[in-house]
């Protein structure tokens, strides 16, 4: 199993609109081969972290382009570029 963590920041008064689009986007992200889990947390006003969950460090490494495509999409509600990281699970309960 591999995560990725995105931190966003967006356009408060466009957050409707962004989470019309994450709508918008199931389908291609369900079509993910991988991926298990996408959960999107809003930490603050016009901050949000996403938590995607693959099944191996190699899923999540081969829907990379995949998955800037899609944050790509984002760019018109977001006031600063995605930061992306992730990797295995180094320990769990």
């Amino acid at each position: 199993m591999s995560f990725r963590v995105t931190d966003i920041n967006f356009d408060p008064s466009r957050r409707e609109e962004l989470l019309a689009y994450c709508d918008g986007q199931r389908e291609n992200i369900k079509a993910v081969n991988g991926i298990e889990t996408v959960d999107v947390i809003e930490v603050g006003e016009g901050q949000a972290v996403i938590i995607a969950r693959y099944d191996s460090e190699e899923s999540a490494v081969a829907a990379t382009e995949t998955v800037q495509e899609i944050l790509g999409g984002m760019a018109e509600y977001m006031t600063a570029p995605p930061n992306r990281k992730g990797g295995p699970i180094m320990w769990s309960m």
